[in-house]
């Protein structure tokens, strides 16, 4: 189901230069539907220059039940964080689809563990509710975020962060790497990559201590590192990343199969309706939605599982998938914005959300 609902700005608050914190806020109404997981994130949609945009921002902290809050960074030709951060503003309304997403960690008061966070750059975004809400909860766990910037002025979240670890002295340590300014060690000057893992492991952090690691940061820095903590010992399913860009999201089909004018039937609301693809590379997605279809949908690019959908018959080719775990894929699920179909009996059900 796509479910927006209009919310109204609450504060923005700025971050750095380019970075800008919104918070929403939410009537006791919508509530229950805001509730989220840390390490979620909230896809918010605008019309600009007559264009229809939406994106999807980590929630970094809900600090009431009453608000919620994303981090947003401005980039180089990103039209819509361009316009978070400069438009934006206090008293707005804007439509927000409630919290999606399967990265992140839900803290339980009676665990005791010892928790690892990799970020570089606006990647901090989910790692701040992570960390927050696993110290707050979890009063025995303990956790290491390593937190790497191109300098401290650039660093987002630095007086939350130290205000964490005032109040969480003892079982938060952080790891501040910065590429453009000098440190008292080399260690901490640089970029975060496999070789500086490396070198923290040798003098400063022992990974394998951990139950989990949380990656999040330009898909380069994650690659190294999800290679790196392999290489030391810590187990594949214990590290969890989160890819908030792809290189690309252009859908090239992988098979020979020709599909231009094929019909596909899409669930979605307990209706059926019948879409035809236009070309042999236009997927589920993108054929239902020109065809008039309201499907949810963030990134197009295989990474924030908002498209997600259940094949009930039929078979198709999902080109790219940063987001579905192995259970999944084997239950039927795919993303629809990579799905290409194979047969030509293919039903694809946008109700069946039963796996989190």
């Amino acid at each position: 189901m796509t479910t927006f609902h209009s919310l109204t700005v609450a504060k923005v608050e700025p971050e750095t230069r380019d970075a800008v914190t919104i918070t929403f806020a939410v009537p006791p109404a919508l509530q229950d539907a805001y509730r989220f997981r840390p390490g979620q994130h909230l896809t918010l949609k605008a019309q600009l220059a007559g264009t229809e945009l939406r994106r999807c921002y980590s929630i970094c902290r809900s600090l009431n039940p009453g608000e919620i809050s994303v981090a947003v960074k401005a980039i180089e030709g990103g039209r819509f964080s361009r316009y978070a951060r400069d438009e934006i503003k206090q008293g707005m309304t804007l439509e927000v689809m409630v919290p999606q997403g399967h990265f992140g960690y839900q803290p339980q008061a009676q665990r005791s563990g010892r928790y690892l966070a990799i970020a570089a750059g606006s990647g901090i975004t989910p790692m701040l509710a992570i960390l927050s809400a696993t110290l707050q909860t979890e009063t025995a766990s303990e956790f290491t975020l390593i937190y790497g910037n191109r300098s401290s002025q650039s660093m987002m979240f630095r007086q939350a962060l130290a205000d964490l670890k005032d109040k969480y002295p003892q079982r938060l340590q952080l790891v501040c790497v910065f590429s453009q300014e000098t440190m008292d060690s080399d260690l901490l000057h640089g970029r975060i990559d496999g070789e500086k893992l490396t070198a923290l492991a040798t003098h400063l952090v022992d990974y394998s201590q951990f139950d989990a690691a949380f990656i999040c940061g330009p898909a380069a820095m994650m690659d190294e590192a999800e290679v790196t903590l392999k290489a030391l010992g810590m187990p594949e399913k214990a590290i969890h990343l989160e890819r908030f860009n792809t290189p690309g999201s252009a859908v090239k089909r992988t098979t020979s199969v020709q599909t231009e004018g094929q019909k596909v039937t899409v669930r979605q609301d307990g209706r059926d309706r019948e879409i035809t693809l236009s070309a042999d590379d236009e997927s589920i997605l993108d054929a239902a939605l020109r065809q008039g279809a309201d499907l949810p949908y963030a990134c197009k690019g295989g990474v924030c599982a908002t498209c997600k959908c259940k094949v009930v018959r039929g078979k198709v080719d999902m080109v790219t998938n940063y987001s579905l775990e192995p259970d999944e894929l084997a239950a039927g699920y795919v993303l629809s914005c990579q799905a290409l179909p194979l047969t030509s009996d293919v039903v694809v059900d946008f109700d069946a959300k039963g796996m989190a």
